[in-house]
């Protein structure tokens, strides 16, 4: 079962029926733009100010950029950096660069901010492009760092209406074997989703998860099988995952 929303869920879809398995999808998040407000506005028209763009995650990417570039030009001396692999990936697909800066490993915020490049950011301007609300460890630790840092909010997150009939009888009937979650507000959304009947027996499936964080909200939503942690949120991780977990062949 695949709660990414449903644009972004293809790929992985296609990667899990070649490796044997049959994909659910379940999106418990859609994405839609945000509406620029004038001083959303008035921040790109100076986008070139700052000495680096931080993006949170391939929508940050895609929503970011299209706001950006509807007003103005990127100049390639603001560094750009990402989160992880599928950032840099998206990045590279709308811009055709990789980006100045992503983790080698940890693929999230800590990750970032152990990088060289972030121990030493004093007095530089940095832009953070990430949906509504979010982490404020990265743009905290940033500012203790000595950096000047600024939000744009590029997209929303929010949930979307949802069937829940062939949820219902997949529970039921135990044809779930995992349930990939690529972050907390989809972890919630699906709880909240699902209908109270069957909710013990979605607590009872083994989730995927991106990130070891993932896990304490999972134990602390009621999930009591296995929690399993891929590398990272990119489809070779989730594949490579279910197949160490026998999950896939």
């Amino acid at each position: 079962m695949i709660t990414r929303p449903a644009h972004q869920a293809e790929k992985l879809a296609q990667a899990i029926d070649v490796a044997g398995g049959e994909p659910f999808l379940f999106p418990t998040l859609a994405i839609i733009p945000t509406k620029l407000t004038n001083e959303d506005k008035d921040k790109i028209e100076l986008v070139n100010h700052f000495d680096m763009i931080i993006f949170i995650s391939p929508n940050a990417v895609e929503h970011g950029l299209n706001h950006i570039l509807g007003i103005t030009q990127l100049s390639d001396k603001v560094r750009l950096a990402t989160i992880g692999q599928g950032s840099a990936n998206a990045l590279n697909n709308y811009l055709g660069k990789q980006p100045d800066i992503v983790p080698a490993e940890n693929f999230n915020s800590e990750g970032l901010l152990a990088t060289a490049t972030m121990q030493d950011v004093a007095n530089k301007r940095i832009l953070i492009v990430r949906g509504n609300q979010g982490r404020e460890l990265l743009k905290n630790t940033l500012q203790q760092r000595g950096a000047l840092v600024e939000y744009l909010e590029a997209y929303q997150r929010i949930k979307p209406a949802a069937s829940t009939t062939d949820l219902e009888q997949y529970l039921q009937n135990n044809q779930i074997a995992a349930i990939v979650i690529t972050n907390a507000e989809s972890l919630n959304n699906l709880v909240e989703l699902t209908p109270e009947k069957v909710r013990p027996q979605l607590l009872q499936v083994p989730l995927l998860l991106i990130n070891n964080r993932l896990t304490d909200i999972a134990k602390e939503a009621g999930f009591s099988n296995k929690l399993l942690v891929a590398a990272e949120a990119s489809d070779d991780a989730i594949i490579e995952t279910l197949k160490k977990n026998a999950l896939l062949s």
